[in-house]
């Protein structure tokens, strides 16, 4: 899965390399973005090509405890069949912006964090969905982290892993009305990833700054 990343790229950049885009919003950067926090996305409408934050996760009723429940990530092996996700991932795929994210290893009794990147925290894209959500009478965006099985190199920390890709792979995914990446979807970029342990002052949200990315020994 992915339950944590970070996005220290400028808006300046973002638009550089989708020269024709049109920026609605776009959120500060952030060394620990939490569920339920602001997230920089791109996505395509009508042709064109815009910038926006929105929240990160989906939210659904339980019916079997009446209870809102949050989803962070969309698994690419059932996408498109869940109800929850396959009409947004046929409507409205997005590009999720990063420089790394955080997953943690289970060690014995406790779990370790870990922070994934390519080396000099290069931007990456998340592949994503968005939809609109309708609560207490307020239209909310909100975004979705697709993932996949891990590689063999992230297997090692975890068996899943976010759908990356570099820009040009993230311009084919957004014109990718075939749904060609349900079963192509290595990105050129999994053999650049590298990781190293971090502290576990990550785990609290409040956390952020560069320390967070800081390597540690274990």
């Amino acid at each position: 899965m992915c339950g944590r990343f970070i996005n220290i790229e400028k808006k300046e950049i973002i638009q550089k390399l989708f020269p024709s885009s049109q920026i609605l919003n776009y959120s500060p950067k952030s060394f620990n973005i939490s569920p339920s926090n602001l997230i920089n996305i791109i996505y395509r409408d009508n042709n064109k090509i815009y910038i926006d934050n929105l929240f990160w996760s989906f939210s659904f009723l339980n019916k079997q405890n009446n209870n809102i429940q949050y989803i962070i990530n969309a698994r690419i092996e059932t996408i498109s069949t869940k109800i929850l996700f396959k009409e947004s991932f046929v409507k409205r795929k997005c590009l999720i912006v990063s420089n790394g994210y955080f997953e943690w290893k289970k060690i014995e009794s406790s779990k370790q964090p870990y922070f994934i990147s390519i080396p000099k925290n290069e931007i990456i894209f998340f592949g994503g969905i968005w939809r609109q959500e309708f609560k207490n009478n307020i239209n909310k965006n909100v975004a979705c982290i697709i993932t996949k099985e891990a590689n063999n190199n992230l297997s090692k920390i975890h068996n899943r892993m976010p759908l990356i890709m570099s820009h040009n792979e993230g311009l084919e995914f957004l014109n990718d009305d075939d749904n060609h990446f349900l079963y192509n979807n290595t990105s050129i970029l999994e053999d650049e990833l590298d990781y190293f342990p971090v502290s576990k002052i990550v785990n609290n949200p409040k956390n952020n700054d560069e320390t967070c990315i800081k390597e540690i020994n274990l």
